[in-house]
């Protein structure tokens, strides 16, 4: 493949309604769109957009990462494979965003080609459907009832309840009504996103194991207090705030102490990586859940191809769009009965981006 040009442009997402973490409050979010163009005229696209609060880079360093790759990169000839980044970056680290899009750029272009080095897009894709959980946040109680009243009827087969609330008595109420409302084959998932210590975790986790909780995710803030919280928790506990790069997460997949792990591709970097570490987790027996840092459908795309590639069958984290206010170009992968179609004929996806 040679490279023929790299182009980018600045894109700003705006939340419908402002996002709440255990440490941040954003309204809205900066990135990048970048496209390759190869010697042939075909353009692979990529989404770098940093999550504030969450990336280690800001949208500066990531602007600075891609105008060096493009200097680097504009009318060069390479080969993919699954140690590309490894080649990319031998003389700067690149920023997880930056990666993330130049290699998402890169792998649309070798599914365009056909290429196969390095068993690199060789028997992709896995599965056919992908699950998808729904999102309630913490809201007044007659607001989330209603929302998991049209989550059912909207199909959806697992629900992620956030908790955290200053009075647990009320999480624990609302849980209750909840649990009390839906099928018992409806999944629950409650996150806490880190707003417990370890003792106030385990009283309380304590209190929620008569509820049918299929994992708890970040109860605490930080690795070591769920890494001992996992080993006496009668409810499956799950990581994801903390998994901030590939070697982090590798080292969790090694270690085989938690059953679920959260990963935000967009937040770890190099999608070539990932799908190695996909494979490894399959052969330990641990469930990646693949999760959406809110990218636009640019960037969603490439995680729902991400999902089709886990092994298991349980709902992953990608039902984001309706947090986005100006998302407004076509989705390929719309969410229907809880699940999405991924299809390898329509891969990769043609967006309309102005570049």
């Amino acid at each position: 493949m040679i490279v023929k040009e790299i182009k980018y442009k600045s894109i700003k997402i705006r939340f419908n309604k402002p996002f709440k973490s255990f440490s941040h409050i954003l309204y809205e979010k900066s990135g990048f769109y970048l496209v390759i163009t190869d010697q042939y005229g075909n353009k692979g696209i990529g989404e770098a957009s940093p999550l504030p609060g969450f990336s280690k880079e800001n949208i500066s360093e990531a602007e600075q990462d891609i105008n060096y790759l493009t200097k680097l990169f504009s009318r060069k000839e390479f080969h993919l494979s699954n140690a590309l980044i490894n080649d990319i970056s031998y003389d700067k680290k690149i920023v997880p965003s930056v990666c993330f899009a130049f290699e998402q750029a890169l792998f649309n272009l070798a599914l365009l080609q056909n290429e196969r080095t390095n068993n690199l897009t060789a028997g992709l894709i896995g599965k056919s459907f992908v699950e998808v959980n729904s999102i309630i946040d913490i809201d007044e109680k007659s607001e989330v009832l209603n929302r998991i009243e049209a989550d059912l009827l909207s199909g959806y087969k697992t629900i992620k309840l956030k908790v955290g609330r200053l009075n647990f008595d009320e999480d624990l109420q609302i849980i209750d009504l909840v649990r009390n409302r839906i099928p018992e084959k409806i999944n629950l998932r409650l996150d806490a996103n880190g707003a417990w210590d370890i003792d106030t975790a385990y009283e309380r986790i304590q209190k929620l194991s008569p509820y049918n909780i299929q994992y708890i995710e970040d109860p605490c803030k930080y690795t070591d207090c769920m890494v001992k919280l996992s080993r006496v928790s009668p409810i499956p506990v799950a990581i994801d705030l903390t998994i901030n790069s590939i070697d982090c997460l590798r080292e969790h997949i090694i270690n085989g102490t938690f059953k679920y792990i959260i990963v935000k591709p967009m937040i770890l970097g190099s999608i070539f990586k990932l799908i190695e570490l996909i494979k490894l987790a399959e052969s330990r027996n641990v469930n990646l859940i693949v999760s959406s840092a809110f990218e636009t459908a640019v960037g969603r795309s490439i995680l729902f191809y991400l999902a089709a590639l886990t092994n298991h069958n349980f709902a992953h984290g990608l039902a984001t769009s309706g947090y986005l206010q100006n998302d407004n170009m076509y989705d390929p992968f719309q969410i229907i009965n809880g699940e999405t179609r991924v299809d390898k004929i329509i891969f990769p996806p043609t967006f309309d981006i102005g570049l």
